[in-house]
């Protein structure tokens, strides 16, 4: 299985959200990873409802409580444990899971970071 590298563990704090883009330049990352008390979740940063980026500004993909992941163009809200789409244009739909690991003090993606075709 291929691994691709993603940050040391330590550049994502409990609460927070990153996005990872796979080619350098990129204008809007290709995952989107949230680390809680319990888990690191990893999702492709396609919203349901357009295929479009969620992120309204870089690293920003969380609602104002921190406890939802949010689209920026809709305001579609996620589940951060599963990707569940609970408000918005998508509803009942899910974000797409990318697997994801710790190796070595770094967080892995366990599949390829670009979006697919």
């Amino acid at each position: 299985m291929a691994e691709y590298p993603l940050c040391p563990m330590s550049a994502l704090a409990e609460g927070e959200s990153r996005g990872f883009a796979a080619k350098a330049g990129a204008h809007y990352a290709d995952i989107v990873v949230v680390r809680t008390r319990k888990e690191i979740y990893a999702y492709r940063n396609r919203c349901p409802h357009t295929g479009a980026p969620m992120e309204w500004e870089p690293d920003q993909f969380l609602d104002y409580t921190g406890t939802l992941i949010q689209c920026g163009i809709h305001g579609a809200q996620f589940r951060i444990d599963d990707g569940y789409c609970i408000a918005g244009p998508c509803a009942r739909q899910s974000l797409q899971r990318i697997t994801v690991a710790e190796k070595d003090g770094w967080l892995i993606a366990l599949e390829p970071l670009e979006r697919p075709q």
